[in-house]
């Protein structure tokens, strides 16, 4: 046994003694070097390591502190270093951001998460938006905007309508940008998880906001009243049973907004859906102190419809192509910034192109904002808001009543005594 370990411990001597390869298997703190040069909405990077020579990439993931999933921005490889400039920042913001390196022999590493703080901005202060009107609601938009030649005005709720199974509970979205999408679009999260409205159940845990038309959870009269419901027969979805009814005749149950909405005012009957003739008024004829009602935009990357109210002061933001119902959504693109500060300040409405949604199938269509109206068609269909790259209607739109689309509620403004 003495002479086996003799002769082990001179093989590993031997081994211990030859010359290898480097294998590349770099430590994150292995020599990294890197300069950062922050502007007021730009930030130049470059980053140095001792193992240079062996990456074939490096990529920089970045994000707000408050977002759940990090941008991607390949850096440019040079003779010792790798280099980036990231433009279109927010202006005094904290970032979160990472490295990840892609090594010729086929590893690849994170590192370790660092931040940068843009500086402040120190462009001129935009003019003052107007002054919100008293006694807006709870839940809502602070914009007025009219619906009908007798000059009745509602305000929009604060975003799209959503809905959580698990605990029966209706709300509205944090921001107007939010959308549910399907496992990878959209951007709405609980306890860290995606929510997905191809995942629709009457158990469901996550957020849902594409519903059938007069699911709004009571039992009304029609066969498909739950905001779960998936049937794809129209007959299923009659508002109060009946083909020729809409959602605001009879007790009104058969809209989503006759619910408590937890962050609405938490109380029933606040609410409702605008009918078709309202929302074809609001779009395509009402007055407004500017002369601009709608835009199509991106606002912080998603693509939707700016509703400006009726005392819009266009000095406070330029918008492009407006009131074009062909304009593309590239016509504007709202930083985050200008719409905190700016738009959503003078109480302007988003509506996010946030998909549609057939059984338990989210549609590929990217880009398409479908929103239901009050108002039936026909025995078998209803009428929507609806919009893409190159249309917008009412009037003219329609769909089957057993689709999925999102909801935008509003309230009367001669309803808000409810509220206080």
């Amino acid at each position: 046994m003495k002479n086996l370990s003799i002769i082990l411990a001179c093989i590993l001597l031997a081994l211990l003694s030859c010359t290898k390869s480097k294998e590349v298997h770099p430590e994150l703190g292995d020599g990294n070097d890197e300069i950062v040069t922050v502007g007021v909405k730009d930030v130049r990077v470059e980053y140095t390591r001792t193992d240079h020579a062996e990456l074939s990439r490096v990529v920089l993931h970045y994000n707000l502190v408050e977002e759940q999933q990090f941008a991607v921005a390949e850096m440019t490889k040079r003779e010792t270093f790798f280099e980036l400039t990231l433009d279109e920042l927010l202006c005094d913001t904290l970032y979160v951001y990472y490295y990840e390196l892609f090594y010729n022999g086929g590893v690849t590493l994170t590192t370790e998460q660092k931040t940068f703080h843009t500086q402040e901005c120190n462009t001129p202060q935009p003019p003052t938006p107007p002054t919100p009107p008293s006694g807006v609601p709870e839940g809502a938009i602070n914009g007025l905007f009219t619906i009908n030649e007798n000059g009745d005005q509602v305000y929009f709720s604060q975003g799209n309508l959503q809905y959580q199974a698990s605990t029966n509970t209706w709300r509205f979205a944090e921001h107007q940008w939010n959308y549910v999408g399907d496992n990878i679009r959209g951007n709405v999260y609980e306890n860290g998880e995606k929510c997905d409205n191809s995942l629709v159940s009457s158990t469901y845990n996550g957020w849902i906001d594409m519903f059938g038309w007069g699911t709004s959870g009571y039992d009304h009269g029609g066969n498909c009243y739950q905001p779960w419901s998936i049937n794809d027969d129209y007959i299923d979805y009659y508002a109060y049973g009946s083909p020729t009814s809409h959602l605001y005749e009879q007790s009104g149950k058969a809209d989503w907004g006759y619910n408590a909405i937890s962050n609405g005012g938490n109380q029933e009957n606040l609410w409702r859906s605008l009918s078709n003739d309202e929302w074809d008024y609001l779009l395509n004829t009402r007055n407004t102190t500017s002369a601009v009602r709608f835009a199509k935009a991106y606002l912080n990357g998603v693509a939707g419809l700016v509703i400006v109210p009726d005392n819009w002061d266009g000095s406070v933001y330029g918008l492009s192509s407006t009131n074009d119902a062909s304009a593309s959504y590239s016509s504007n693109s709202i930083s985050l910034s200008d719409w905190n500060d700016m738009l959503q300040q003078s109480g302007v409405v988003f509506l996010p192109a946030a998909g549609s949604r057939r059984r338990n199938e989210v549609s590929d269509r990217v880009e398409w904002g479908q929103y239901w109206t009050a108002s039936y068609l026909n025995d078998w269909m209803a009428y929507p808001v609806s919009f893409d790259e190159h249309h917008l209607d009412p009037p003219d739109g329609y769909d089957n009543r057993f689709n999925g689309q999102t909801v935008r509620l509003v309230i009367d403004a001669d309803n808000t005594a409810k509220t206080d």
